[in-house]
């Protein structure tokens, strides 16, 4: 990307833009003419065309990141960096509300207009038996990664009250599709599966949860940077609840042939379960709607088929390049 391409664009940055969630944000922000920068504490593999650049917000001092970000001079800024996976604490603390406060305060800071879309987690919500997730419930986070994400969120919403930002908090559904972590549920299965197990190792799996397709997510940011006065809380899902064991049974399918003989068996649950509290109800997508003009494109097969191109094994062995940045990935996001 030359410069003088870049002088015409609209500039957008995405922290965590080398994860999961963030990447797919970064090509949907590509595609749709946007001039991009990931920003990420580790090196980062930004889809191409996008730029990356190495920034630990978490442990910047503000001045130095407001700087940071006047030097890109973005219009948008997308937080899609957190902490989930083998993080101690202190470190879900560090990733999911301090970041959150010095990204508020560089972006408070900034000479000019940006928009600051930040993602946040369904799992915010807690348990409302029988209710139907419209974001005006009260949030009942009872797992620590639940109450670190909703602290994040209310220092942005807490800001724009204030009038400090021009922001809006996406609350994220349970994400599947491209580039699906590793350590999440359908991420580490489809990996196990691309390998041509014998054996194909399972955790305790149970529950509906609303599934999104990450794709989906993408589109949905795009529409949060050019909305008029957006609300500070959007909630981004299907809307619909599946069954976790229907979806591991559709991506063995998706798998072919080769899965058919693969035996199951199960495997030790997770030391930690950071989806504590969590009830089975989907989220209520029509502010969605009516503020963004978004609603889902893409069906959970439509997520699964993509996250099994992702990672099935490439022309001449191996498998497709993944990013499995800790800070980047959510369970919110796969």
């Amino acid at each position: 990307m030359d410069g003088a391409e870049t002088a015409h664009r609209p500039v957008a940055v995405v922290l965590g833009g080398g994860g999961f969630i963030g990447r797919n944000i970064c090509a949907a922000l590509r595609a749709a003419g946007w001039a991009v920068t990931a920003v990420g504490r580790r090196a980062a593999h930004p889809p191409e065309g996008c730029r990356a650049v190495r920034l630990d917000f978490a442990r910047t001092g503000t001045r130095d990141l407001a700087a940071g970000l006047a030097d890109l001079r973005p219009g948008l800024v997308v937080n899609a960096a957190g902490a989930l996976w083998d993080v101690t604490d202190d470190e879900l603390t560090e990733g999911n509300v301090t970041l959150v406060e010095r990204l508020v305060d560089a972006v408070a800071a900034q000479p000019g207009p940006v928009r600051l879309v930040h993602l946040g987690s369904a799992y915010e919500y807690g348990a409302h038996p029988g209710k139907r997730l419209v974001e005006s419930l009260p949030a009942r986070p009872a797992g620590r990664y639940a109450r670190t994400k909703l602290a994040g969120t209310q220092l942005v919403t807490r800001a724009v009250t204030d009038g400090r930002v021009d922001a809006t908090v996406l609350r994220i559904a349970v994400s599947a599709g491209p580039y699906a972590p590793r350590h999440s549920l359908l991420g580490g299965i489809a990996r196990q599966l691309a390998a041509h197990p014998d054996t194909l190792r399972l955790p305790p799996i149970d529950g509906v949860r609303d599934v999104v397709d990450v794709r989906d997510v993408a589109d949905a940011v795009l529409c949060a940077a050019r909305a008029d006065g957006p609300p500070p809380v959007v909630n981004i899902g299907s809307g619909v609840g599946v069954r976790l064991t229907d979806a591991v049974d559709e991506l063995i399918r998706i798998a072919g042939p080769g899965t058919r003989g693969v035996r199951i068996v199960p495997a030790a649950p997770p030391a930690v379960r950071r989806d504590t509290g969590i009830g089975s109800q989907p989220l209520d997508i029509g502010l969605a709607h009516r503020a963004f003009g978004w609603s889902p494109a893409r069906t959970v097969v439509d997520a699964l088929q993509a996250l099994w191109d992702s990672v099935r094994t490439a022309p001449g062995g191996g498998t497709a390049p993944l990013t499995t940045s800790a800070a980047n990935e959510e369970s919110i996001h796969g």
